[in-house]
């Protein structure tokens, strides 16, 4: 249930946040209607604007049926299949305002071409050259001190963690150390991008990029703030004080504090381009041709690998270039990952465990064989009826199974695969290892107890 909670005050507002950010794309002030440049006259045609009320409602009523569906987890007493379910739920309402933006979009560019509405400079587009190397906000000094707090925190985390034998708990704390260095090296790159042509005046151009570009150094640096102070505080609950609510309430804050920042850059942002809306001039370019859908930017012409987006606030990809279809091809494949990994999770918490002793081994399978332990070398074998307090290392810890590599504080680390509702399981002491288990059930267990004992000199 704790995850269920963990999603919904993490997770369940960005549906909301996401509506209200996609709910005036259809008519947008700044010339975009759908992603499609327009003129303030074209936009008050009246099929334009029944295009945008028809939107809206596809969009609410989306939103509406997309604020249910995970409301039905808190009635589902498996976790692989509730979390498999908010999983999903969080990639459908990213990808699901797509669909009915797309066919608003459709609508409108047929709208344009059945009256012939034809913006100058067609095909072409405008790039600004008057001092756009100097428009720079991001610098290299503002990061380097949290980026540098962060890799100490790494270092002495792993120096720890490998001094009690839990290596993957600093491996995680450095993981998120060298986070801080990728969101500085975005920072810089992001900060290099072109001067945003918004008039004929190059100096509002320069005024506007910069203004824009001051807003993201700020959101980057908090960012790159906000991700070393969770690297410290991993850092003191992983090696100090392993409990998992510390940790949970850890990730809860972080995120809540990273979508915040997010919705402030978003705000900041709107009221830039509120203020320079009425400098902004008619369309001075009309490149809709590279757009797919108004959302997607493709031109082989163009070099800059960022432009500034065409729905929302920010930049996005060219995916003509070498990387953004490099990064495109690593997403698409990011998502097919993400129902597989639900239909293993599944099979993990409704797959039973099956321990069997046959030709002189202890054979313990779930879903495949998991070890392989020759009865010759069990040194010490006890039925117990609890289980030491301990943490996960790798693996899996659900309600019904707790699988891989576990440490015990002041102990060690031991190798696991039972069932925590249990009643009965096996602590079996090996030269290299020590091993906890149990079968199905206790009568089970209790049965290659028996067999075991019966084997052993």
């Amino acid at each position: 249930m704790i995850v269920q909670f963990i999603f919904f005050l993490t997770m369940y507002p960005v549906l909301f946040i996401l509506y209200f950010c996609m709910r005036n794309e259809g008519m947008r002030s700044d010339g975009f209607s759908f992603g499609i440049r327009m003129k303030p006259e074209w936009q008050n045609d009246t099929a334009v604007r029944r295009a945008d009320e028809t939107y809206r409602r596809r969009l609410k009523k989306l939103t509406v049926i997309l604020a249910i569906l995970p409301l039905t987890t808190f009635f589902i007493p498996y976790f692989s299949v509730s979390f498999s379910i908010w999983t999903l739920w969080i990639t459908a309402i990213c990808f699901a305002p797509a669909f009915p933006f797309a066919r608003g979009y459709r609508e409108i560019r047929s709208i344009k071409q059945q009256k012939d509405w034809q913006n100058q400079n067609r095909g072409y587009s405008f790039t600004e050259i008057r001092n756009a190397g100097q428009v720079r906000c991001a610098k290299s000094a503002e990061f380097l001190p949290p980026v540098l707090l962060g890799a100490a925190i790494a270092v002495y985390s792993l120096y720890r963690a490998a001094a009690q034998g839990r290596i993957e708990a600093g491996l995680l704390t450095a993981s998120f150390a060298a986070l801080t260095g990728f969101l500085y090296a975005v920072a810089i790159w992001t900060d290099r991008q072109k001067t945003e042509v918004i008039c004929s005046d190059s100096e509002i151009n320069l005024n506007y990029s910069r203004a824009r570009k001051h807003i993201w150094k700020n959101m980057w640096l908090a960012a790159v703030w906000l991700n070393t102070a969770f690297t410290a505080l991993l850092a003191v609950v992983l090696t100090w004080d392993d409990n998992i609510s510390y940790i949970l309430w850890s990730c809860i804050i972080y995120t809540v504090a990273s979508l915040l920042l997010s919705f402030g850059v978003l705000k900041k942002m709107k009221e830039v381009s509120r203020r320079y809306s009425p400098l902004k001039e008619s369309p001075l370019e009309d490149d809709d041709s590279h757009w797919l859908l108004g959302m997607f930017y493709y031109n082989s012409n163009d070099r800059h690998v960022l432009v500034s987006k065409r729905v929302g606030i920010g930049t996005t990809l060219n995916l003509a270039t070498p990387f953004g279809m490099g990064f495109t091809v690593f997403g698409c494949l990011c998502l097919l990952i993400i129902p597989v990994s639900c239909v293993w999770m599944i099979m993990e918490e409704f797959t039973p465990i099956r321990l069997s002793v046959e030709n002189g081994l202890l054979t313990a399978e779930h879903i495949r064989v998991e070890y392989e332990i020759p009865l010759s070398g069990i040194e010490e074998i006890t039925l117990t009826g609890e289980t030491p307090r301990w943490s996960r290392q790798n693996g899996t810890g659900m309600e019904n199974l707790n699988k891989g590599t576990f440490h015990i504080r002041n102990v060690g680390n031991c190798e696991v695969l039972l069932n925590p509702q249990n009643q009965l399981f096996l602590r079996i002491e090996t030269e290299d290892e020590t091993y906890y288990m149990s079968s199905a059930d206790d009568a089970e267990t209790r049965k290659i107890y028996g067999q075991i004992t019966q084997a052993l000199p």
